[in-house]
């Protein structure tokens, strides 16, 4: 059964990435600044070393490290079976001297966000069915309205093979009020794109992942 996780800021303090950024819209107003580098955590559900795979803005960094996304999974060559992670994101600003972790402040605003999950290489809420993909995700956190975040998730793998995950996370700023963030936002894109719901985009790279 899977396990949701409410995020509180004191944790995520406690707690300290892949291929073009699609998208940067830094021109409305963001408590937590700039983005420049996104870690994805990837911890075998069933123990072992965490793989982590880094991001980083090329636009405001030159020559940062980007990683290709490369996941085991419990097959043989009899049968196959699912290999469960649990996926945790941090977020950085490496433009401060020394770097800062803005994590637990997107926390602190998560009625404010929401990291959505698309691609060809992923079936996840914000995709729907998806034929192709070689993982699936969803959420395992939520925000004080109950509502999901992206910084906890899990992560199954579906088949062997490679695609994309492109990562997005979205900023919801209420106006006039009222809250932006809403029920249902990820089908919302699965369905009609990022269009189709309101914020803007803090972040959104494409990853190159392989599950082998």
């Amino acid at each position: 059964m899977k396990t949701i996780t409410r995020i509180t800021p004191f944790l995520l303090l406690l707690t300290g990435g892949c291929k073009d950024v699609e998208d940067h819209d830094h021109d409305h107003d963001h408590d937590h600044g700039v983005t420049t580098t996104v870690i994805l955590n990837f911890a075998p559900a069933d123990g072992g070393d965490t793989l982590s795979f880094t991001w980083t803005d090329q636009d405001q960094i030159a020559d940062g490290p980007i990683d290709d996304i490369l996941l085991p999974d419990a097959s043989d060559h009899d049968h196959h079976d699912s290999q469960e992670y649990d996926l945790d994101i941090e977020v950085w600003n490496e433009l401060e001297d020394p770097a800062e972790d803005v994590t637990g402040e997107i926390a602190e605003l998560d009625v404010e966000h929401q990291f959505f999950f698309t691609g060809s290489g992923v079936e996840s809420p914000a995709t729907g069915d998806n034929s192709s993909a070689v993982i699936a995700q969803d959420y395992a956190d939520e925000d004080a309205d109950g509502l999901p975040i992206g910084l906890s998730n899990t992560v199954d793998t579906l088949a062997w093979g490679t695609g994309e995950l492109t990562v997005t996370l979205r900023h919801l700023a209420p106006e006039n009020d009222e809250p932006v963030k809403v029920a249902g936002m990820a089908e919302d894109v699965a369905n009609g794109g990022f269009s189709s719901i309101g914020g803007d985009n803090d972040v959104q790279a494409t990853f190159n992942i392989e599950v082998e």
